[in-house]
């Protein structure tokens, strides 16, 4: 997106934490020295805002806009070093974005993005951080990983030639699965499991509302082993008309074996009045 910004040290307050945890392929050393290499300053003071917001208008017209803004918003924020992540849920026309830079340039971006029309802001869930280092390489620019009903669950591609899968779903866990087991328990085995089977990939948790949004990469024999697993679990159900299978020629989350992000409750919402 191309919100008036108040000041930082007030929206560090806000109510909801958006918690940025992921899992850094071959340790947090590897993964500083993964992110020198994307060009970024480890040195450098990093600001690092997420939020949640809702599309305005009808389904088909909201997808066209989030193209048309992932597409503007690659080459602007390359060019202002600016990172980040999309994540666009087509049914809901919910948006969850997380972006990082320098102080100046992240809070230009906040303030096009609070006034931008076309969406309206879930603000307690806006979370600003003072941070060490990125969670997303400068190269990434914004990327947008989308999910969508109807997607055909039969592998889009020839994976014989690339040996690389791409498989993406959305759950929802079961309500006595808390916000800990999946943070604490669930993604460290799946780090520590698909280090081992050469997998990489991403998860957004919502323990809000309690879905899942899951990316799995690797050898296609392994990410559908894999996914013999997750889908049995019971813990969660799986929406089936949201698999999506297809082969790719590089991975889109090599630097993670499992990265995290998730929103969390409010404190009032803990509480279960």
């Amino acid at each position: 997106f191309p919100f008036h910004l108040p000041d930082l040290g007030v929206m560090a307050m806000a109510r909801v934490r958006l918690g940025v945890r992921l899992a850094a392929l071959g340790g947090s050393a590897t993964f500083l020295n993964r992110q020198k290499l994307h060009g970024s300053c480890e040195t450098a003071e990093v600001t690092r805002i997420s939020y949640t917001s809702t599309m305005r208008g009808d389904p088909t017209a909201a997808l066209t806009q989030i193209r048309q803004i992932v597409e503007q918003s690659a080459a602007s924020n390359l060019s202002s070093q600016v990172s980040g992540h999309m994540c666009y849920d087509t049914k809901l026309k919910q948006v969850w974005q997380v972006l990082e830079g320098t102080p100046d340039a992240v809070r230009q971006l906040w303030e096009g993005i609070c006034k931008d029309p076309r969406h309206v802001v879930d603000e307690d869930t806006v979370n600003i951080q003072q941070v060490d280092h990125r969670a997303y390489p400068v190269g990434w620019g914004m990327r947008c990983t989308r999910f969508e009903p109807g997607m055909s669950s039969k592998c889009e591609g020839d994976c014989d030639k690339t040996n690389l899968m791409q498989l993406m779903y959305k759950s929802v866990m079961k309500e006595d699965v808390v916000q800990s087991k999946v943070v604490n328990e669930i993604v460290p085995r799946a780090v520590e499991n698909n280090s081992k089977n050469g997998i990489t990939g991403w998860m957004l948790y919502n323990d809000r509302t309690l879905v899942v949004y899951q990316v799995l990469e690797g050898p296609p024999e392994k990410v559908e082993r894999l996914w013999d697993q997750i889908r049995q679990d019971r813990r969660h159900s799986v929406l089936e008309e949201t698999i999506r299978r297809r082969c790719i020629k590089t991975r889109e989350f090599e630097n993670w074996f499992m990265g995290l992000d998730e929103v969390e409750q409010t404190a009032w919402m803990a509480q279960a009045y």
